[in-house]
């Protein structure tokens, strides 16, 4: 793995060897020709531009890193380093490891969390020293709404972590307080889940008073595998299905085939499940159906799920 953009990063300190001065690189920002990463540390516009969210949390902590060879990234900085997905909005700062002596602060566009065991539970990620990825998901649980954190969970699971590391991990750290918060968090995780949608969806779900779903449930017809499907409340007869729309824009997965075709093969395949064994209902959702507080689950009890009190 290697960072986006990193490659491009100006340093204040190189600046002289680059032949740039330091009015240099503050008229560049100034006219829009370098993005500010923060003092000290800059990138041509266009290079950060043509970054997605994540790329860009990762660009800011290798700066930090370049520029502080102490760093220890951590919380939402590390996982951004370890791939882990985020559906929260960036806070724009970097989250850094520190000291109990040095004290839990934000200054100057980072965010230290201070620890007894600064030495535990550490990895290196693309050159940076960061928390492994089990300590990251425990930490986010410490500090996220729960949603976030089932969110980096599900994919902390789904990628190799195991429930049972998770809780040694914990042990090892041994919080002073928020224990049972991650406990809760641990959990409600299920690696089974495929996506940050489909996480999100299943809190919801569970938080909106509605029966647990069935995850990834294979469907069949006599035509032969159909294909799995995200939610499947047997009982109810309904499959529920979280669209991410990401298979109609990303080239790598249209492998070359138009959007317009990735459509109709849905559609097909959808028409397959419907006329499979009890012909079940299909119910669709996207992210703005998430975005919006209770819409999943008045969307669901329309469908013909109940609520409970």
């Amino acid at each position: 793995m290697s960072i986006r953009g990193a490659d491009r990063l100006i340093l204040f300190r190189e600046s002289e060897r680059l032949a740039l001065g330091s009015r240099s690189l503050q008229r560049g920002a100034a006219n829009g020709a370098l993005h500010r990463l923060r003092s000290g540390a800059y990138v041509p516009v266009e290079v950060w531009d043509a970054l997605l969210t994540d790329d860009r949390r990762r660009l800011e902590t290798a700066a930090m890193a370049e520029m502080h060879p102490a760093f220890v990234a951590s919380h939402r900085s590390a996982a951004a380093l370890s791939r882990l997905p985020s559906v929260v909005i960036d806070d724009g700062l970097v989250h850094a490891r520190v000291s109990v002596a040095a004290g839990s602060r934000t200054e100057h566009g980072v965010r230290k969390h201070a620890v007894h065991d600064t030495g535990l539970h550490l990895t290196v990620i693309d050159g940076i020293v960061t928390t492994s990825v089990e300590r990251t998901v425990l930490d986010l649980a410490a500090t996220e709404p729960f949603f976030e954190a089932v969110v980096a969970m599900d994919a902390a699971l789904r990628g190799g972590v195991t429930k049972e590391r998770l809780l040694i991990v914990l042990d090892e750290w041994a919080p002073n307080r928020g224990r049972r918060r991650i406990e809760r968090v641990i959990a409600f995780a299920d690696g089974a889940s495929g996506s940050a949608g489909e996480s999100w969806s299943r809190v919801q779900i569970a938080e909106g008073g509605l029966p647990a779903p069935l995850l990834q449930q294979r469907f069949s017809d006599r035509q032969g595998f159909i294909g799995e499907v995200d939610f499947w409340w047997p009982r109810f007869n309904l499959i529920g299905e979280f669209d991410g729309m990401k298979k109609y824009r990303e080239a790598e997965i249209l492998a070359g085939r138009r959007p317009g075709r990735i459509v109709e093969l849905e559609k097909v395949r959808e028409d397959r499940l419907r006329r499979s064994g009890s012909r079940p209902g299909v119910d669709r959702w996207i992210w703005s159906t998430l975005r919006v507080r209770g819409a999943l689950v008045a969307q669901l009890q329309a469908a013909g799920l109940p609520r409970s009190h």
